[in-house]
């Protein structure tokens, strides 16, 4: 971190407009990209600000810093205006008094109780599907200077454990029940005993609701700290999924309860603790044994501000995922009322994992009377403001553009922040706007822009609301993190990745170039395209067009694209490929009837317009039209696939390569299938005509494709590959196919980036273009 001086605004301000490849290299000479450079080094690797959490006011963040000799991790408190850092807990001082040698605690996160005067210490931590979300934790009294376990190790990992707000207890989650440890007496008490392997759930979550709701800690005290609010989910209806490690010398299997779509879901209600008695009641949201499909999940939950009405909210979802209600749930009488209802003719977007949403629905103000609620309603993602009781006050934001990212509001100036798209689709940029009914709005009746450089801003907001630190990157910069006033008003560089931006300035690589192409119906589609630096505009050049696809993603951003899309630069340079990317209908960005074009007929929609976006760079004079290629991952997979053998696809492109694709939906999960496609059993035909398997027969014999998967992806089987694989042999179709042994979704680990990226790159240089030094050879030398 350096401090930003006056006379270096202007200089920031310059790093943030100037693309990067403008910068020549000193000697004239061109570096050149290697597969070694990209996928076995760390030649690409930039520097991340180490972030940490906001302390309560002024510039000020604590992080954890670990010391790599003596391997003590130190809770530091970090001005970012002048680099003035303090030791607030040293790692030094905190041995674990459990151990049966001596060792240290090394801190993975922390949370101080709501008086200061405790802070709970996370260590040794295991992997739970995505996240590390069990390990044990530790009680550092910071007055006393003492460390206590929160519960015997012997016993087991402990999860998500949290202080009442009196810091005289700790609740947690041990083997699907929730306990309760006294401080002061040590003593622990079981609040539930039901929890078990493959029926109940307590306090966390099974594999569908991490995975596409994004939650995982199921449990909430209340603000008085007399009660626990908690999620108990039954998956006993639900049906195991079983991995076969073949890499043993007997294979070994790992079962998980998986619900397919159209198959049984968990059960799921919340239940209501009261801690001093143990006495569990539960609310009747009928979602539990009884509803059937109109009251199938509970997305979220939590208590309303503290007061002596203080009750629990929870956001109930049908299972199609299109009607919403917010229930309030009386813990005293146990009651529970609906306080608002929304619905959509598609589906309501309040997924907080992989969406435009990466904040919840509804959030609560401190005043203790209101609540903001995001909603598309008029056909963009809107902030609305609510009465606690549901009455409805006023909008917040309007117009032809999504807010994104909700960062709340500072209720003593009555400014509202928050991300949004007003600046066009392929950026992100934050605002503020008068909270309705304050002074604030007379001021502010129209968003004012806060972040100035073209790109894509990630902020994040000090409690205070005094301050902000900006990742931002575009399309030729890397991320650069900066610190500011909340005006805007640049304060200090917090991480500037020169060493990276002068590694990039090496290469000199041409800059994206940014477009608009027409969709099957006509639909302008964003797209980029990436030249070669030598580009010849008298020249054909083979095409390869890279997509994800998938509802509410984004491939065609002015952010920086990493590896990936260096990648795509080495493939331009070394073998003369132009690649591209376009965002299809039923992408994020766009307003909610864009995004939900695809709704009921996943798939069929989005490869016709990747189909045309194709065959319209194809009439370009630089593109050769008989040697265009589609390749993706995940959804981006499924899309190739799709793409290949479905409508013109295959008079369209000559070689694809799809990883990780999806290839029924009938083979993915619930919530996230039938938000766009509804059950197998209503609507049968959307699930057969958007499977790439109904295609096989229609691969033709001049187009190559490879298929790649992980055996141990938990995310999209393996057994989505098997039975595309059948249906190309059983229609007698060529094809190529690469298994990766006990490889997640990612496809990572060692080398394997290495050998996958080398397999493509090969792939390609065979069936799309070959490397220059080829071409050169075949013409008897250089031009």
């Amino acid at each position: 971190m350096r401090r930003l001086p006056p006379f270096l605004f202007l200089t920031l301000a310059l790093l943030w407009i100037v693309p990067v490849a403008s910068t020549q290299p000193a000697d004239g000479e061109r570096a050149e990209l290697t597969l070694e450079k990209l996928f076995a080094s760390g030649e690409f690797f930039g520097q991340g600000f180490r972030g940490g959490n906001w302390a309560e006011e002024g510039p000020v963040l604590l992080f954890i810093e670990a010391d790599r000799e003596s391997g003590a991790t130190s809770l530091v408190r970090w001005d970012l205006t002048t680099d003035a850092r303090e030791t607030l807990i040293d790692g030094l001082q905190l041995e674990k008094p459990d151990a049966d040698e001596e060792s240290l605690i090394g801190i993975e996160s922390y949370a101080y109780s709501a008086d200061g005067s405790k802070v709970l210490l996370y260590t040794d931590s295991e992997r739970v599907w995505r996240l590390n979300t069990k390990g044990y934790y530790y009680v550092y009294d910071i007055g006393a200077g003492t460390i206590t376990p929160v519960s015997d190790r012997a016993a087991g990992f402990q999860m998500f454990a949290k202080f009442n707000p009196q810091a005289t207890q700790v609740a947690f989650v041990r083997d699907r029940n929730l306990f309760v440890k006294d401080l002061a007496s040590g003593d622990e008490r079981q609040l539930t005993s039901d929890g078990s392997d493959g029926a109940i759930i307590n306090g966390t979550f099974d594999w569908v609701y991490e995975e596409e709701f994004g939650l995982r800690d199921g449990f909430r005290w209340s603000p008085d700290g007399t009660r626990l609010a908690f999620f108990q989910l039954d998956e006993s209806d639900t049906r195991d999924f079983q991995m076969t490690d073949f890499t043993t010398l007997y294979p070994e299997y790992q079962k998980f309860r998986y619900p397919k779509a159209g198959e049984t879901n968990s059960e799921v209600r919340i239940g209501v603790i009261d801690v001093a008695t143990g006495e569990t009641e539960f609310f009747d949201t009928d979602t539990w044994m009884e509803g059937g499909d109109e009251t199938e999940y509970i997305a979220s939950m939590g208590w309303t501000p503290e007061g002596d009405d203080s009750r629990v909210w929870m956001l109930r979802l049908n299972r199609d995922q299109n009607d919403g209600d917010v229930l309030y749930g009386d813990p005293e009488t146990m009651s529970v009322t609906t306080i608002l209802e929304e619905s959509s003719d598609a589906y309501l977007e309040v997924e907080t994992g992989f969406s435009d949403l990466s904040t919840g629905t509804i959030t609560y103000l401190a005043d203790g009377e209101h609540f903001v609620w995001r909603s598309d309603r008029d056909g963009f993602s809107h902030l609305y403001l609510y009465r606690n009781d549901g009455t409805f006050v006023d909008r917040i934001t309007g117009g032809h553009w999504d807010v994104t990212d909700f960062h709340g509001v500072d209720e003593a100036t009555g400014m509202v922040y928050f991300s949004s798209t007003a600046a066009g689709s392929m950026e992100r940029h934050l605002y503020r706007i008068g909270l309705p009914g304050t002074d604030a709005r007379n001021a502010a009746r129209a968003p004012q822009k806060i972040t100035v450089a073209s790109g894509w801003h990630s902020v994040n907001l000090s409690g205070d609301f005094e301050y902000f630190i900006d990742r931002y990157s575009n399309s030729t910069t890397p991320t650069v993190t900066t610190l500011h006033r909340i005006s805007g008003d640049p304060m200090a560089v917090l991480e500037d990745n020169q060493e990276l931006i002068d590694r990039l300035a090496a290469y000199d690589l041409p800059p994206v170039e940014f477009m608009e192409v027409p969709a099957a119906d006509g639909t302008p589609l964003n797209a980029y395209l990436i030249k070669p630096s030598d580009f010849d505009p008298n020249r054909a050049y083979p095409l390869l067009i890279h997509t994800y696809g998938g509802p509410g993603s984004q491939e065609v951003r002015n952010s920086w694209g990493g590896t990936e899309r260096l990648w795509h630069h080495f493939l331009a340079e070394e073998y003369g490929i132009l690649v591209a990317g376009v965002d299809n209908r039923g992408t994020g960005g766009r307003g909610r009837d864009f995004r939900t074009a695809t709704q009921l007929n996943l798939g069929p929609i989005e490869a016709e317009d990747q189909i045309a976006a194709a065959q319209h760079l194809g009439t370009m004079d630089f593109v050769d039209a008989d040697r265009m290629g589609i390749w993706g991952w995940s959804y981006g997979g499924y899309l190739t696939l799709l793409a290949m053998t479905y409508g013109d696809g295959p008079e369209t492109f000559h070689t694809g390569v799809a990883v990780a694709p999806v290839t029924n939906w009938r083979y993915y999960d619930t919530i996230y299938t039938e938000r766009y496609l509804s059950t197998p059993q209503k609507n049968a035909a959307g699930y057969d005509q958007g499977s790439p398997v109904t295609y096989a027969e229609n691969l033709a014999d001049h187009q190559e494709l490879l298929i790649v998967h992980g055996d141990g992806d938990d995310n999209v089987h393996v057994q989505n590959t098997i039975v595309m694989a059948d249906a190309l042999i059983e229609a007698n179709k060529q094809f190529e196919l690469m298994i990766y042994p006990g490889r997640n979704h990612g496809i990572y680990g060692g080398n394997t980036r290495m050998h996958l990226f080398t397999m493509l790159t090969e792939f390609f240089g065979e069936h799309l273009a070959q490397p220059r030094a080829m071409e050169e050879t075949a013409m008897g030398g250089t031009n």
